[in-house]
């Protein structure tokens, strides 16, 4: 306690010698059983890769209504409950692998991957799955600047931190009790070619962005770009629309039916695509086009990893996947830098206008409801009136 209460008091004065209200100081050095900061102090410096960060999956790892829906059901269908809850917590918020609040009980377990833990990590042990972070809390804050200093806390410089995948493999490579990778995005980011290429996970997913590393009336001139810690993933819009390339490779048409060869290509993604979970899959859509603009005859070809249950069953369940999967299905994602060229036939109604190609994203992880499509690009080929 007399630590917990010294490393307040340091926080609350440095604050007001920022000249920043007692109140959020006070609100900044909370009482908390945590080893760990609250994000809101590392704010009071580093405002724009707060406002990043607090943007991200990662602000909301520990409580969006996903997570703790399938939480609950999770910890309630499971025999050993408590180890459940741990299992699926201590990843979505690693401070509770030091604090063991698997309650999510105080606030700064709900700021999920919260600033001072990943800032704190000294290495990681992939071997130790079920801990593998080598958790160091305390005044010294690692990170990717050789040359850092700060008038608040100490500094150390991390070649993890700097472009070290291992830093995001302990939470995205995961095996189940059966010994199926579950999450295997780290094992099939060593697979591709970017290894070699020297390009780690963080060049795609924290890619530099203007900001200061620090407010400058507290330090001065500082470097003018961060880490973009908004840390976007495989799920949003704007990665997979860099990351995918959609091109209509040729149309033919005969009477009244038209042949279409159709490319899709995992141009910069270091993984397959879709990544992560069993539950995300790819669609490549293709259709025409009606004179109302409605998408008519459609057809698909769908990429995706599935995985099994004992008796071969597909699973589509998220929890079921994590605990009864038992081997992996067919798994038709699309690699790194490789191109799938997919053909159809398509009948042309009176009027079409075009012969559409789309690229859509579906998750089904919510348990709450139906799966979720995002459209990611689509491309057309005008049909000549005949």
């Amino acid at each position: 306690m007399r630590r917990c209460a010294g490393r307040q008091a340091i926080v609350l004065v440095f604050f007001m010698a920022l000249g920043l209200p007692a109140t959020a100081a006070a609100a900044g050095a909370a009482a908390s059983p945590h080893p760990y900061a609250s994000a809101r102090t590392c704010s009071a410096c580093h405002q724009a890769i707060h406002k990043y960060w607090s943007e991200s999956p990662h602000a909301l790892s520990a409580s969006n209504p996903v997570f703790l829906e399938t939480l609950r059901r999770g910890v309630e269908t499971a025999a050993d409950k408590t180890a459940a809850r741990r299992e699926c917590v201590w990843c979505h918020a690693p401070t509770t692998l030091v604090t063991n609040d698997f309650e999510l009980k105080d606030p700064v377990s709900r700021e999920g991957i919260t600033c001072d833990f990943c800032h704190t990590v000294a290495d990681v042990d992939m071997d130790q799955q079920d801990r593998p972070f080598v958790t160091e809390p305390g005044p010294v804050k690692r990170g990717p600047l050789e040359y850092a200093k700060s008038p608040a806390h100490k500094t150390a410089y991390s070649p993890l931190h700097r472009a070290s995948p291992l830093l995001c493999a302990a939470c995205h490579e995961w095996k189940n009790t059966h010994g199926v990778a579950v999450l295997s995005t780290y094992s099939e980011w060593k697979a591709g070619p970017y290894p070699a290429r020297g390009v780690p996970c963080q060049d795609c997913h924290m890619g530099l962005v203007p900001g200061a590393t620090v407010r400058e009336d507290i330090k001065g001139t500082s470097l003018r770009v961060v880490n973009l810690h908004r840390l976007v993933g495989g799920s949003a819009r704007s990665q997979l629309a860099r990351g995918l390339d959609l091109k209509i490779e040729s149309m033919t048409r005969s009477g009244e039916m038209a042949d279409i060869a159709v490319s899709v290509t995992n141009v910069a993604a270091g993984h397959p695509v879709p990544g992560g979970l069993a539950t995300k899959s790819l669609v490549l859509a293709v259709g025409v086009e009606a004179a109302d603009g409605t998408l008519q005859h459609r057809q698909e070809r769908v990429y995706r990893r599935e995985m099994k249950d004992a008796q071969g069953k597909v699973l589509e369940d998220l929890n079921a996947i994590f605990a009864q999967a038992t081997s992996i299905g067919i798994d038709n994602r699309i690699k790194p830098k490789e191109s799938r060229t997919e053909r159809f036939s398509l009948p042309i109604s009176p009027g079409a206008r075009a012969l559409v190609a789309r690229l859509e994203y579906r998750d089904a992880s919510d348990p709450r409801g139906g799966p979720k499509t995002l459209l990611v690009t689509e491309t057309k080929r005008d049909l000549a009136p005949r």
